[in-house]
């Protein structure tokens, strides 16, 4: 074969020359966080881990390296410090912590204990009655013995009844004078409920109930019930003469409880305009309270009624009241 001679630059054309082979490059190590630097401690800090970490905070005195790793063991003691690492904790939390974490019992508890309220002393019902006794107080008024005898003077014209003498029996009232028909004796009365009645010898209405009657007039006297007496509220005790001329003969009104004391007081003879107040009562706090009037001005019974503050009654003339 023949050697061309006119195409000279073929032979000194020749391929790149390859690129010198280069020294292999050492792969960098992964730069790692920076941690922090431990306070000093006598534990010796945990090595590098790259697993995923599922257990609990790590213990607060030693310091744990950062790392990738999953760690499924247990909760780690309570003296490790937490870490500044990058594993993913999915465990419980450290005795300690949980203890803070969760709030203390209420001590007042608002919750209804039913078997603690079954298992406390329950304290006794308040006792109820009718016959409770109403509060007491001094009164600081005269009082009467048994079988004693006083005369209501001008000077002391009151006289205050005990529980016992207000609550046992009745209060008989008679007339003592010469002639015992020429005076009647009747009483006009309030209730506790505020009704006003009147009570005279001749009046089918005795009052405040006809069957059970509290006041009683009689030709022969008058009497209070005292076993109903709480019902009243207050009472005036009148006398009314029986003559034509309207003349008061002159005696004595004597007043006796059930165990034998008797008050008195005295009958002024004397022209009158049909009807005299003798004396005044008012229960107060269960006992009866008795005052001479000594009244020296006299008038129609209805004049003395209203006189005395009875002002709801009806009247069928000035003598006679609407019953």
């Amino acid at each position: 074969m023949t050697q061309r001679t006119d195409l000279p630059f073929l032979r000194r054309r020749s391929l790149r020359p390859p690129a010198p082979p280069q020294a292999p490059v050492a792969s960098a190590p992964v730069a790692s966080a920076p941690t922090a630097t431990p306070a000093p401690s006598s534990v010796p800090p945990a090595p590098a881990s790259t697993s995923l970490d599922l257990s609990g905070p790590p213990p607060a005195a030693a310091a744990v390296s950062a790392g990738t790793s999953l760690d499924l063991s247990g909760p780690p003691p309570a003296a490790a410090a937490v870490s500044a690492g990058t594993s993913l904790d999915l465990g419980t939390s450290t005795p300690a912590t949980a203890s803070a974490a969760a709030p203390p019992p209420s001590q007042t508890s608002t919750s209804l204990d039913l078997d603690a309220l079954a298992g406390m002393p329950q304290a006794p019902a308040p006792r109820t009655s009718r016959h409770a006794l109403p509060p007491s107080h001094d009164l600081q008024l005269p009082t009467i013995g048994s079988d004693e005898r006083r005369i209501l003077t001008d000077r002391e014209p009151v006289v205050h009844l005990t529980r016992l003498q207000s609550a046992a029996g009745s209060l008989e009232v008679r007339v003592a004078v010469a002639t015992p028909s020429e005076v009647a004796l009747g009483f006009v009365f309030e209730t506790g409920d505020r009704r006003e009645s009147v009570v005279l010898p001749g009046l089918s209405q005795q009052g405040p109930d006809p069957r059970s009657p509290i006041f009683r007039a009689t030709t022969s006297g008058a009497a209070i019930n005292l076993r109903r007496v709480s019902d009243v509220h207050r009472f005036l005790l009148f006398a009314v003469p029986t003559r034509p001329s309207k003349q008061m003969p002159g005696g004595t009104v004597a007043l006796t409880t059930y165990a034998g004391a008797r008050l008195e007081l005295p009958l002024v003879a004397g022209p009158t305009f049909g009807a005299q107040a003798l004396l005044t009562g008012h229960v107060v706090e269960g006992r009866i309270v008795i005052r001479a009037e000594h009244d020296p001005y006299s008038g129609t019974l209805q004049q003395i009624c209203g006189a005395y503050g009875y002002t709801e009654l009806s009247w069928r003339d000035a003598f006679t009241p609407l019953v």
